[in-house]
């Protein structure tokens, strides 16, 4: 009666095992190909190379617990606002991975500062206290950048004197390479999980959506 039931238990976790890895890797690669689909749409569509913006985006994520598709949509949100040099594009990016990896926070929360701040120009004290929030003194950072104290810091960015680039290549040089230790924490290699199982149904999503678009669109 016991084998039988540890039998039955183990049958069990691994029919749900494979349950969660199967529901992985047809939701994750759907969204996925989607997204990144999205993204080189919307940098063609700005006339930008779509090559240049998904190197950028790869070296961002690459070796860390982020997925390439949250990348390459921060990427395509940086053409919008101007930032379309390699160069900017890579640091840019990396530094959204470093204060999520120091914060603990996903790729798309701190896209959604970087690319906010991007689109104004300029970095506010707001932005600052949002990062602040999550238990990062990027003011501080900032000081340490610019050799300044943390107070000269706070009323430059109420005077619009932190451009978007200063506050970017800051982060970068504080956290981008430490994007990749967030591998060794417990969220770290979950997310490194999930996002390589993202990866396989993106292996088939995406021919699956380029193959079906020339339909829909003689349909249409």
């Amino acid at each position: 009666s016991t084998i039988t039931n540890v039998a039955s238990m183990a049958v069990s976790t691994v029919r749900n095992a494979m349950s969660t890895i199967i529901a992985q890797i047809q939701s994750g690669g759907r969204a996925r190909a989607e997204n990144i689909q999205q993204a080189k749409f919307l940098i063609d569509g700005l006339n930008l190379d779509v090559e240049t913006f998904m190197e950028a985006a790869k070296y961002a994520v690459n070796d860390t617990a982020y997925g390439l598709d949250a990348a390459a949509k921060a990427a395509a949100q940086l053409g919008a606002s101007g930032v379309t040099s390699l160069d900017k594009l890579k640091y840019s990016l990396r530094g959204i991975s470093g204060v999520a990896a120091m914060t603990n926070s996903s790729y798309e929360e701190i896209a959604h500062i970087f690319t906010t701040v991007a689109g104004m120009g300029k970095v506010t004290n707001q932005y600052l206290d949002s990062i602040a929030i999550k238990g990062l003194n990027a003011r501080q950072t900032l000081a340490n950048e610019l050799g300044k104290t943390e107070e000269e810091v706070r009323n430059m960015a109420a005077n619009g004197q932190i451009s978007f680039d200063m506050f970017a290549k800051a982060m970068d040089d504080a956290f981008g390479a430490h994007a990749k230790e967030a591998n060794k924490t417990f969220s770290g290699v979950t997310a490194n999980i999930n996002a390589a199982l993202s990866k396989i149904g993106e292996g088939f999503y995406t021919p699956l959506i380029t193959d079906t678009l020339p339909f829909l669109d003689k349909v249409n």
